[in-house]
């Protein structure tokens, strides 16, 4: 079944495309040696469900506003990381007549004995596959049976993978793909055992400890704080007046006469 759908030429850029993709349209942009560069928009739904289905390493027909179909796959599509919604998409034309590399995810499928009986640890090291091909016989995904990993040493290579003939693997053969370890175990520290009747080492060490003699309190409460106010007012020519339990600093009053303060 071939992948279809319709795209529009897009007039709008920078800014006055968050005002598009607000009305459910994701701008886009198709290029490619046979086409060059079209600036492009297309419905966001439409684009979800299609990305669903080609990922992208499928070939899809693309439309523009009703023109002769073009082959393309889907190179890329930015997301907001917050939401998750489609913010652009590229879409790249290929020549059909010419190989292209590209990577094909795994998905991992069966169950390993060994996870299962012996509660194992499955160790993925590869997510995906470099191969090369026409665009027409790329894989949409290749499958990796983990019923291979019976054992803590089974593991499974790049060369245990199928693949069909028109299609050429890029990593090493060697490569690791996935293998199992065996379950971690939580060590438990032994707890020491009180000894009853045992004294606390430190406990004397505390009780010998005496609390600090505050000097600085002492000599705080031996100053006098009215002479040193008396002082300072001498200094500065105030006069100051002494009452039982306040003292009291006149406030300036200006002379009339000779425009000095008087004190």
């Amino acid at each position: 079944m071939d992948l279809e759908i319709a795209v529009s030429a897009r007039d709008v850029y920078g800014k006055q495309n968050k005002r598009l993709r607000g009305t459910g349209v994701v701008p886009g942009v198709l290029f490619g040696k046979t086409t060059g560069s079209i600036a492009v928009q297309l419905d966001a739904k439409a684009l979800e469900h299609l990305y669903r289905q080609a990922g992208r390493t499928s070939v899809v027909k693309v439309s523009v506003d009703g023109g002769q179909p073009t082959s393309a796959i889907i190179r890329s599509v930015q997301r907001n990381p917050l939401t998750g919604r489609a913010l652009h998409v590229d879409l790249f034309a290929l020549d059909l007549t010419h190989e292209m590399q590209a990577d094909i995810p795994l998905v991992f499928t069966g169950v390993s004995a060994a996870i299962e009986m012996e509660s194992a640890i499955l160790l993925a090291s590869l997510d995906h596959l470099k191969v090369r091909a026409l665009p027409a016989d790329l894989p949409h995904e290749i499958s990796v049976d983990l019923s291979a990993l019976v054992d803590m040493d089974a593991t499974i290579h790049v060369r245990d993978l199928t693949v069909d003939g028109n299609v050429t693997v890029v990593n090493d053969p060697d490569e690791l793909v996935a293998k199992v370890t065996p379950p971690r175990e939580e060590e438990v520290e032994p707890v020491a055992a009180e000894v009853e009747g045992e004294e606390d080492p430190h406990q004397d060490q505390e009780a010998a400890v005496e609390p600090p003699v505050f000097a600085e309190r002492e000599q705080l409460d031996a100053f006098d704080h009215d002479a040193a106010l008396a002082a300072m007012g001498a200094k500065a020519g105030w006069r100051w007046i002494r009452r039982p339990s306040i003292t009291v600093w006149p406030r300036k009053r200006a002379s009339s006469v000779s425009g000095k303060s008087v004190r």
